[in-house]
């Protein structure tokens, strides 16, 4: 059940690069503690919509809203210590061990030395990364140690929205199913609200509540799995379906 107040507001926002229209004029509410789940085809606008309700690029027109307030300059350094962002590979520092890495922010506001090593431990419990590993650097981790290290790293500050920019499309197949479990079971004990990149609709299903399909920098449709399956709102829509045949459409259908 999430609360009645959307946790972020985008309101008429778009955004150009010279001539192109990287994402028309948009309006969308993301739900409070919920995941919500950006998809569409490469350049549909998915990652700039996500950079957009970041802060990490302004709009050129329109507001982007973070507990009803609008995100401006002034205030996004302080906003952003409120939201985690993870990056496919964890965009780790390579200098730094996975304990430095994690740890990077919380220096910066000047943590005693305990309660970040009692953090660290708590979230290496939660994600389920070996002690020993924090020691490392991101050069001798595995591609699925360094996304755990990347998800520590986001979660540090205790975020009350968390970004998920393809998290998982570099890893092989066992490492991601088993990670989509690990992250599942995280956002449900956690509770919080995660907006997340990916191009594959079996990931969005599994993951989220709601759905968000883009085109050409629009949003197609918004909604549950089941409603693209049965109620697509647009040809395309049903196209998007169609080609992703590792997906098991009837599943999807029967969930409505």
């Amino acid at each position: 059940m999430t609360e009645s107040s959307p946790i972020l507001q985008l309101v008429a926002v778009s955004k150009r690069y010279g001539a192109f229209a990287a994402l028309a004029p948009t309006t969308l509410d993301v739900d409070t503690g919920a995941t919500t789940v950006l998809i569409g085809p490469s350049g549909c606008g998915k990652t700039t919509l996500l950079r957009l309700m970041l802060g990490l690029i302004a709009p050129d027109a329109g507001q982007v809203l973070f507990r009803q307030a609008a995100i401006t300059p002034a205030n996004i350094r302080g906003l952003r210590r409120r939201m985690g962002y993870v990056v496919q590979d964890g965009g780790l520092f390579p200098h730094l061990t996975a304990a430095e890495n994690v740890g990077l922010m919380a220096r910066h506001l000047g943590w005693a030395a305990e309660k970040t090593n009692r953090r660290l431990h708590e979230l290496g419990d939660l994600v389920r990364l070996p002690t020993a590993t924090l020691a490392r650097y991101p050069a001798e981790m595995s591609g699925g140690q360094k996304q755990r290290v990347g998800l520590m790293r986001a979660l540090m500050l205790d975020p009350e929205l968390l970004f998920l920019d393809e998290p998982l499309g570099a890893l092989d197949p066992l490492v991601r199913a088993e990670l989509q479990d690990d992250l599942a079971t995280i956002f449900k004990t956690l509770a919080k609200s995660v907006v997340l990149v990916t191009h594959d609709l079996a990931e969005a299903a599994f993951f989220g509540q709601v759905i968000v399909l883009l085109q050409e920098g629009r949003i197609v449709q918004r909604g549950a799995i089941a409603d693209l399956v049965r109620r697509p709102a647009d040809p395309f829509v049903t196209r998007f379906v169609n080609a992703q045949r590792h997906f098991d459409i009837r599943a999807a259908g029967a969930d409505a």
